[in-house]
């Protein structure tokens, strides 16, 4: 015979599973703030590669004649 479930039992039981959805939720959570992170860290490179081009000189060719 299957022993009956007491109320602290049912309890535990039930606090272990939103204790392993919230869990799931944060993992999920941290994953999608490491993508953005990515995301951003990638478009700030970007964005600095092409104010670095912008800034940088171009070279200047000189001809110099002989009078």
């Amino acid at each position: 015979m299957k022993p009956a479930y007491n109320t602290r039992q049912i309890e535990n039981e039930e606090r272990a599973q939103l204790e392993a959805q919230h869990k799931k939720e944060m993992d999920n959570l941290k994953e999608e703030v490491a993508r953005l992170t990515s995301l951003l860290e990638q478009a700030l490179r970007d964005k600095s590669r092409k104010a670095t081009l912008i800034t940088q000189p171009e070279d200047m060719h000189v001809t110099h004649f002989d009078p």
